[in-house]
C-alpha cells in the first residue's frame, strides 16, 4: 500500500488537507481516497476537499474551493485587512461577468473579464490554509464604486482606516482609481480626509 503511505505524507505536509487534484497530480488513482475515507483518515468537506478526521478546516478555504474562480472581495476583503470589526454575514466573492452565482451564503460581485485579475493576491490564513484575496488598494476601489450598496459606517471607518495604515500604497490606489474611472470619487475623499 505504497499509495496509501504518500497520501498520507503528503495530508501531513499539506496541514491535513488533500484535494481531488493533489491526488491526480502524485499520479494516484483516486479509488485511494475512498480507502483513506474509509479507514477513518480523512472525511470529504466539500466534492474535492478532503481533511484529516478531527481537523478543522476554514470556512474561507472551503467556500473557495467550491468556488474556485472567485476572489474573496468588498466587505469580506476589510474583514482580512481589519477595516472592519464586522464579521460577515455572507461571502463577498467577485466573479467574472460571464459566471452566476446563486449560493445564499455568497454576495456575489462580477466584473469584466479585463479588470478581474487586477489586484489579485494570496493571503495565508492562520490555519495554514491559503485563499485569493484582493489586495488593500483594489479593495478600497471596489467599495468606492459600490459605496451606494455599502453600509455608510462600514464605508467610512474603511476609508478612514485606510488613510492611517502605514503600509497604504496611494500610488497603487491612484492607478486602480485610473483603471475603474474612480479618480475623481477618490479625489473628493482624498480632500476630505486631508
Amino acid at each position: 500500500m505504497e499509495n496509501i503511505e504518500i497520501l498520507k505524507k503528503f495530508i501531513e505536509k499539506n496541514n491535513g488537507i488533500l484535494l481531488s487534484s493533489d491526488v491526480r497530480s502524485l499520479n494516484i488513482h483516486k479509488q485511494y481516497i475512498k480507502l483513506l475515507c474509509d479507514e477513518d483518515y480523512i472525511e470529504r468537506k466539500e466534492k474535492g476537499v478532503y481533511v484529516k478526521k478531527g481537523k478543522n478546516v476554514n470556512d474561507f478555504f472551503l467556500l473557495q474551493q467550491r468556488y474556485k474562480t472567485g476572489i474573496y472581495s468588498h466587505n469580506t476583503a476589510l474583514y482580512f485587512y481589519h477595516l472592519t470589526d464586522r464579521t460577515p454575514l455572507k461571502y463577498d466573492l467577485t466573479f467574472q461577468n460571464n459566471i452566476r452565482v446563486r449560493d445564499e451564503i455568497v454576495s456575489p460581485h462580477y466584473t469584466k473579464t479585463d479588470y478581474f485579475e487586477i489586484g489579485k493576491t494570496e493571503l495565508k490564513l492562520q490555519d495554514g490554509t491559503t485563499i485569493r484575496v484582493y489586495d488593500l488598494e483594489r479593495t478600497i476601489i471596489d467599495i468606492l464604486r459600490d459605496r451606494n450598496k455599502i453600509d455608510l459606517q462600514i464605508f467610512n471607518n474603511a476609508i478612514n482606516g485606510y488613510m492611517k495604515r502605514k503600509d497604504k500604497n496611494l500610488v497603487k490606489l491612484s492607478k486602480y482609481a485610473k483603471i475603474f474611472k474612480q479618480e475623481n470619487v477618490l479625489k473628493k475623499y482624498m480632500e476630505v480626509l486631508s
